[in-house]
């Protein structure tokens, strides 16, 4: 049996929100076997298991990381006992769009930045987990306002370093699992220098050029 050379991007314990007969779900994903099946949460009205009989088609979507995905599937089996779950055909092929406006490449490398509070500056360090032409997402140890204004110094392998560029933070979130770095910060670029802009522009090459090779 023939599936796409890129997999499904599913991760345990995911959301996905499913529609059968009509009716609106969502559901956790509790395990899969590529090319096979999807174990799913069986869902439930109330207090009452909703009974879906196999081959009952069903629609699944979710977004995972600013992908939007969508498939259509039918179901194998439904499981009403103590432990209550849904086998879904894994989908010969499915849809997916990037939401966002610039595609995020993953990294793991580390950053250094400051900025100024009541003219006290404030310095931390963390760790850059991706990044775009249009910013990067950090974690960190220290907690930052979204009206501080960072300045980011960080190395990126093989592709260059950018010193003491200014930035603007969008958005901030807490990570609870992680006691290192609990802080997760997504960041824009402000007046990005020619040479940071090289530098992103030279790992993004060299990513897009990995992804072709892989796909051959």
């Amino acid at each position: 049996m023939a599936f796409k050379k890129q997999e499904l991007p599913l991760v345990m314990g995911q959301k996905v929100t499913i529609t059968v007969r009509g009716e609106v779900f969502t559901v956790l994903v509790r395990g899969w076997r590529q090319g096979q099946y999807i174990i799913l949460d069986l869902p439930r009205v109330g207090v009452e298991d909703f009974r879906i009989a196999p081959q009952t088609g069903i629609q699944v979507h979710f977004t995972k990381e600013g992908l939007f995905v969508n498939f259509k599937t039918t179901s194998i089996l439904s499981f009403v006992q103590a432990i209550t779950l849904l086998i879904i055909e894994y989908p010969r092929t499915f849809d997916s769009h990037n939401l966002r406006k610039h595609e995020r490449f993953k990294a793991n490398f580390p950053v250094r930045f400051h900025y100024e509070d009541d003219g006290q500056k404030i310095e931390d360090s963390g760790i850059v987990r991706d990044i775009s032409t249009n910013g990067i997402l950090l974690t960190h140890t220290k907690q930052v306002a979204k009206e501080n204004k960072l300045c980011l110094s960080f190395e990126i392998p093989h592709c260059g370093s950018i010193q003491n560029q200014m930035v603007d933070i969008r958005n901030i979130r807490k990570n609870p699992k992680s006691e290192t770095s609990p802080f997760v910060t997504g960041i824009k670029w402000r007046d990005i220098s020619p040479e940071a802009e090289a530098s992103i522009a030279k790992l993004i090459q060299s990513r897009l050029a990995d992804r072709r090779n892989e796909m051959r």
